[in-house]
């Protein structure tokens, strides 16, 4: 009897459908799971870039920071060679940095991203401090660390003129300037009116002054007290009958006088 029933048992159970085990279970939910996660990335990173390149997050203005009217706002600009309307996420930044860099008067640069829409160019300039004047008349504006700006027809009145053999390109900078550009960065408003020009010498510098008199200022640091010697001679003496100022020894001022044209 007991066989009889087992049988049936068997029987009836072969029929039914086989029922997946509690591992399998766990194992499909879990492929389900991961297979809703990845499509969820996909379309969160389809959405993404398409938002990126969508008319929201395109370059609506370029904000120009610390551009002065020698510099020019249309200059940065074609050579930043960045238009209004690409998308932001695509600019080379660095790229951008390099070329603005490029520009003689630019001293540092940084192009940055002010979301959503905006792109900011910083621009720290290189001042001009002196006019560099070549033997064959040519002009250029010179930084206090030699580096040519810009080639000029006429010499900026407001800036002292050291003399030069000859000029570099604009943005190259110039060496052994250095004493020449000291000297120059001494001489006080006072003095301007008087001095014409500063030519490099064998023992340092050497002023002209307006009426030929010349001006040994030797060689120094800053030319801080050579230049307050030469404005104390200045106040105290007639320049009708004097060729020659020495102040290269500050303290001990010596001027020659041309007494056989003054007689």
């Amino acid at each position: 009897m007991d066989a009889e029933v087992a049988t049936e048992t068997e029987k009836r159970l072969s029929k039914e459908p086989n029922s997946p085990s509690p591992v399998n279970a766990i194992v499909s939910r879990r492929r389900l799971v991961f297979a809703w996660l990845a499509l969820g990335l996909a379309v969160a990173a389809v959405g993404s870039f398409a938002a990126t390149r969508s008319g929201l997050l395109d370059v609506d203005e370029i904000r120009l920071v610390g551009v002065s009217p020698e510099l020019g706002h249309l200059a940065v600009l074609e050579i930043l060679s960045i238009e209004v309307g690409v998308p932001m996420v695509g600019i080379d930044l660095d790229g951008a940095e390099r070329r603005v860099g490029a520009l003689p008067r630019v001293a540092e640069v940084e192009v940055g991203r002010d979301w959503p829409g905006s792109l900011v160019v910083w621009i720290l300039e290189r001042k001009a401090v002196v006019n560099a004047m070549a033997a064959n008349g040519q002009v250029a504006l010179l930084d206090a660390q030699g580096t040519v700006l810009d080639h000029i027809t006429v010499a900026d009145p407001n800036l002292p003129i050291v003399r030069v053999d000859d000029l570099g390109r604009p943005g190259s900078r110039m060496i052994g300037l250095d004493p020449l550009l000291s000297a120059a960065n001494a001489v006080t408003d006072e003095l301007a009116a008087w001095i014409i020009g500063l030519v490099p010498t064998a023992n340092g510098v050497r002023a002209e002054l307006v009426g030929g008199v010349e001006v040994e200022l030797g060689l120094a640091d800053d030319y801080q007290d050579q230049m307050r010697a030469l404005a104390t001679v200045l106040s105290r003496v007639e320049l009708a009958c004097i060729v020659l100022i020495d102040v290269s020894v500050y303290s001990i001022p010596v001027v020659r006088r041309d007494d056989v044209h003054c007689s």
